[in-house]
């Protein structure tokens, strides 16, 4: 992911890392085991994060996270 991208609301995401941070390195806070969260805005905000929420059967949870530390899951293509 680039901090250009946009079209990301709504995205399914792989977190990159297990202990996901904040800009400024602060732990996203994130529930134990969280390996995947939909993103909840557009772009990468100037602080280089996004709102993701946690997604499946987690306690619905939203924090920032740092955008190079999230993969977004290209839709399957077929063909």
């Amino acid at each position: 992911m680039r901090a250009t991208d946009t079209g990301l609301n709504g995205r399914v995401a792989r977190l990159l890392t297990s202990e996901p941070t904040d800009d400024a390195g602060w732990p996203a806070d994130l529930p134990a085991g969280t390996t995947e969260v939909v993103i909840v805005e557009d772009t990468p905000s100037p602080t280089a994060t996004l709102k993701v929420q946690t997604s499946g059967n987690a306690a619905p949870k939203s924090v920032r996270v740092r955008f190079d530390q999230l993969a977004v899951r290209d839709a399957f293509v077929e063909g």
